[in-house]
């Protein structure tokens, strides 16, 4: 399975959309996850030209004015997929193979700028979380750090790192480390 995260910063213009669909025919995913789309409303067409034919289906959170907006593209011919959760800031899809019938929750988050919004995103968060038993995955951008080390220059906000840490020990996530980037 090849699955894709990107905070693209904006789709709707020409350039960008040829970048992203150029990608994404060069890298053949069955699933993306898209942040920050910065759109209020994605029509299958829209979709097409983005992406191509190959993730034939998708569900959308709206952006809101210019800012945010998120969609999990996926192969329908590989993973069915039914939308669990849309809010401000987290978009989840519950997958179920069509090989071998396996479901799974994926989650794209796209977290606030703003201190005074951190709460409620991390509290969106824990709403996400699928019943026992069933595997789950959160991609996006955060905008956050979990650990100091994450942090490469400025004031370290603790408060974040507190409550990212509380997030992943409550949820029993893992923070992979990203090794490199495109």
């Amino acid at each position: 399975m090849n699955i894709i995260s990107w905070n693209v910063r904006g789709l709707g213009g020409p350039t960008k959309n040829h970048l992203v669909r150029d990608f994404l025919a060069q890298y053949k995913p069955n699933i993306i996850c898209i942040q920050e789309s910065k759109l209020e409303v994605i029509v299958r067409p829209t979709w097409r030209a983005i992406v191509g034919s190959s993730l034939n289906c998708f569900s959308a959170a709206a952006a809101t004015g210019s800012s945010g907006g998120m969609i999990i593209g996926r192969n329908g011919s590989l993973f069915h997929g039914n939308l669990f959760h849309s809010g401000p800031y987290c978009l989840t899809v519950e997958f179920v193979s069509v090989h071998d019938q396996i479901k799974w929750h994926c989650t794209t988050v796209y977290g606030p700028n703003a201190r005074n919004l951190k709460l409620d995103f991390w509290a969106e968060i824990r709403s996400c979380k699928p019943p026992s038993g069933i595997p789950w995955i959160i991609y996006g951008d955060f905008n956050t750090i979990f650990s100091s080390m994450d942090k490469n220059s400025g004031n370290i906000c603790w408060d974040d790192i507190y409550n990212g840490q509380a997030l992943l020990r409550d949820l029993d996530l893992v923070d992979l480390r990203l090794h490199g980037r495109l």
